[in-house]
């Protein structure tokens, strides 16, 4: 772990306590500051009631300031600590030397470094009305030499200062400029995933903001875990204290489930950026309160019935009146889907396999039944998603997960799209086409982060005016979460298109007693 600043202690003294830590870095441009605040301010970075914290010999990168500690002992201070090296230097110019072309520098005679699980900016925040924290951004060198200096799932966390009123101007032009140049820059140097959130336990008189970015999208996944996730992994990693309180004092998983849902505050003031609405497609239009959502069909509009696509298609969804293009449908029903968070489709799919194993399978054929009944029913009505870092699936409760796929690009609801799974090349694509990825997977989006669940379902557009009695078709292709499963997707579907299979709904119900 590095830790830019935090010369006082406070923030080294939380990092501390997690059993995971091996090193941190405390880099420091102030060595006066904090030799001040270690005298004055000793309980800022107290170890003493932290189980296993002892004393390093030497514990700073040049001077030796160990003082008259004795190696081995338990650290009274976190700046003792044996997992602690303190660098007296400007922590900018340090990352920067030493990441800055993604290599370590050895031709200076510089410290070779490994790169970092995590780097907590305890420094300047963005907000500060000073010229060098708007030029660090400004100019991308420093961001990307923390890029460079995470390991791949990395994560960089930073306070953004007084967390933003409803009535705050778009980030651009008010206080926040510099925090929005932040974040442009954090999303140039490759972070996939940012997130901010609301902390109101900082003792700085009104809530306190904070931004998380994640180096892969896969680490969403430690985001957006369950509240029980969360407190298991807690009990695993942290120390215990010696005199038996609480090694935590204001966080826990319910504080955590918190986080993961931006303010009203950072949506509204979002959504007053111009170039959000640039785009045809807008999610503070879309997304929010289904503002903006033209020609509004309920569900009355839409019957089941005997799919026209042959006897092995199953059933299908009709249209009852005449419905114009760019009509949404069933919008209102979007939030009441079945959703499988990452933990209980990863069960679901884990227990499957278990029970049909050989040596499993005569004696528990009875679970195998029960949790196939599941599993089909998920993915053969519903669609798998990564958004949350894992695969996790969500299917709709109404009407509409009838609807059946259009070959050869006849779907005439859904969103436009050139490409269909004929016309796929499947040994040249490396990534899901950005026409079958949900569109809500901007590297920020705090609108996203406060919607992602109705936004799972809220479908498309009529693509064509329908007719009263017309069947209704969409793309299955933008059901896929992953690369692994978009291609399986298209073979799936190639070979039911051509009349050589039939859906999982249909094979499962026909085998079914």
């Amino acid at each position: 772990v590095a830790i830019i600043g935090g010369g006082e202690g406070a923030t080294l003294r939380e990092v501390l306590k997690h059993k995971s830590v091996t090193e941190a870095v405390v880099l420091e441009i102030d060595r006066e500051l904090a030799e001040i605040c270690r005298e004055y301010m000793p309980e800022w970075s107290d170890c003493t009631d932290l189980e296993g914290s002892t004393s390093a010999a030497v514990t700073t990168s040049g001077a030796d300031d160990a003082n008259d500690r004795d190696e081995g002992a338990h650290a009274k201070s976190c700046f003792d600590d044996e997992r602690t090296r303190a660098v007296y230097e400007d922590a900018f110019r340090w990352f920067v030397d030493r990441f800055g072309d993604d290599e370590q520098n050895e031709d200076d005679g510089a410290r070779k470094e490994d790169k970092f699980d995590v780097v907590i900016m305890d420094a300047l925040d963005p907000n500060t009305s000073i010229e060098i924290a708007g030029g660090l951004y400004d100019d991308t060198t420093f961001v990307d030499s923390l890029f460079n200096g995470l390991s791949p799932d990395g994560v960089f966390v930073v306070q953004l200062g007084k967390s933003k009123m409803i009535t705050d101007p778009p980030d651009e032009m008010g206080r926040f400029k510099d925090t929005a140049l932040m974040i442009d820059a954090l999303g140039k140097a490759g972070f996939v995933s940012i997130h901010t959130y609301d902390e109101g336990h900082s003792h700085f008189y009104m809530p306190w903001s904070y931004l998380v970015a994640f180096k892969d999208y896969k680490s969403r996944a430690a985001w957006f875990r369950t509240a029980p996730q969360i407190q298991i992994e807690l009990r695993k990693r942290l120390v215990e204290t010696r005199s038996g309180k609480p090694v935590l004092r204001y966080f826990d998983a319910a504080t955590m489930i918190g986080y993961q849902l931006p303010s009203k505050a950072q949506e509204t003031v979002h959504c007053r950026k111009e170039d959000v609405w640039e785009d045809e497609w807008n999610e503070c239009n879309e997304l929010i309160g289904h503002h903006g959502i033209h020609n509004l069909r309920a569900s009355e509009y839409l019957k089941v019935g005997k799919s026209g696509l042959g006897d092995s298609a199953g059933r299908g969804l009709f249209a009852t009146k005449d419905i114009p293009m760019d009509s949404a449908i069933a919008h209102e029903g979007s939030s009441l889907s079945f959703h499988f968070p990452p933990l209980t489709w990863s069960v679901i799919d884990k227990l499957r396999e278990w029970a049909r194993k050989d040596e499993n399978y005569e004696k528990l054929i009875f679970v195998d039944d029960k949790i196939s009944s599941v599993h089909t029913y998920a993915e053969g009505y519903g669609y798998g998603a990564t958004f949350l870092g894992e695969p996790n699936m969500a299917v709709e409760s109404g009407i509409m997960l009838f609807m059946n796929h259009g070959c050869n690009g006849t779907n005439n609801y859904g969103q436009e799209t050139d490409l269909n799974e004929m016309s796929v090349d499947l040994k040249s694509i490396t990534e899901v086409p950005e026409e079958f990825t949900f569109r809500g997977n901007a590297p920020y989006s705090p609108v996203f982060d406060r919607n992602w669940r109705h936004a799972l379902n809220l479908g498309g557009y009529t693509l064509r005016d329908i007719k009263a009695g017309d069947e209704l078709f969409t793309t299955y292709l933008s059901l896929a979460g992953n690369l692994e499963n978009f291609k399986e997707e298209v073979m799936t579907l190639r070979r039911q298109c051509m009349g050589e299979d039939v859906g999982i709904i249909t094979q499962y119900e026909s085998e079914s007693p």
